[in-house]
């Protein structure tokens, strides 16, 4: 949903800013019923960089990382992916926008079953319109190393193996921004730090932007920051995180607010 006027008419390659928030809020319900998931979210994100979300349940990451990726629509404030403004307009045009800028990683993989590893990674391709470029699949998929599994399916690979074909099927748009839902929920420790090593060679060899949601303290010491949020609200942020350090920051987490990034 594009703001008019705000949209670039042709692409100039990408913006210094990945990603902005500015005064973002939504609620869910109403009167006595309403939940307030986001409350006056205001965020920058460099281009190139690897950021995880983190904060208890209920306190708005999921509903920040569906707005800040054109997956819902906030009530009030401004969202900004890679320069151009989702907020204010139709729902076919931000539908492209998606397909061409966006990438995304999810907790279940979402893989056809009825499709190979090849056929699922071309997908979203197919369903841009877009030339379907095999030579490059292949490239991809051996990047992520399933080079020898184009012709499986999905229930013939392992957990890791599946979530690596989603990572693979989010690059292969060559997005500018990729959204990961706790992409390692699933999974079990040694493909969790596959997939994270993963997503952090999409950040540093292939330079695009990552924001992944994750409840584990592991998972983001993989990123080169992280955002807190508490209530709907930015509660902090971390750079060059580890484990041990956000594991005790989700500890104390309310005990201080940060009033904007």
């Amino acid at each position: 949903m594009f703001r008019a006027g705000s949209r670039r008419t042709h692409d100039t390659g990408p913006a210094a800013e990945a990603l902005r928030l500015v005064k973002v809020s939504k609620t869910y319900g109403t009167d006595e019923s309403a939940v307030t998931a986001l409350d006056g979210v205001t965020l920058t994100l460099g281009r190139g960089t690897f950021t995880a979300v983190m904060g208890p349940s209920g306190s708005g990451k999921s509903t920040l990382l569906q707005c800040a990726a054109g997956l819902d629509m906030p009530d009030s404030g401004i969202v900004r992916v890679d320069g151009t403004e989702l907020t204010g307009g139709g729902e076919a045009e931000l539908t492209r926008f998606r397909r061409g800028r966006i990438g995304f990683v999810f907790q279940q993989y979402n893989l056809l079953d009825t499709l190979t590893v090849a056929q699922n990674t071309v997908l979203p391709l197919k369903l841009a319109g877009r030339r379907v470029d095999r030579e490059r699949a292949r490239e991809v998929l051996t990047s992520v190393g399933l080079g020898d599994r184009l012709g499986h399916l999905p229930d013939q690979l392992s957990g890791g193996q599946r979530q690596r074909v989603a990572i693979a099927r989010a690059l292969v748009t060559e997005p500018r921004v990729i959204f990961a839902d706790e992409p390692t929920g699933a999974l079990d420790t040694r493909s969790a730090r596959d997939v994270l090593r993963l997503l952090q060679q999409t950040v540093r060899v292939h330079g695009r932007t990552v924001v992944m949601v994750t409840h584990d303290p592991v998972a983001a010491s993989y990123a080169d920051s992280v955002l807190f949020l508490a209530d709907g609200r930015l509660a902090g942020r971390m750079d060059a995180p580890t484990a041990d350090a956000v594991a005790e920051r989700l500890a104390h987490l309310g005990d201080d607010t940060m009033a904007g990034v």
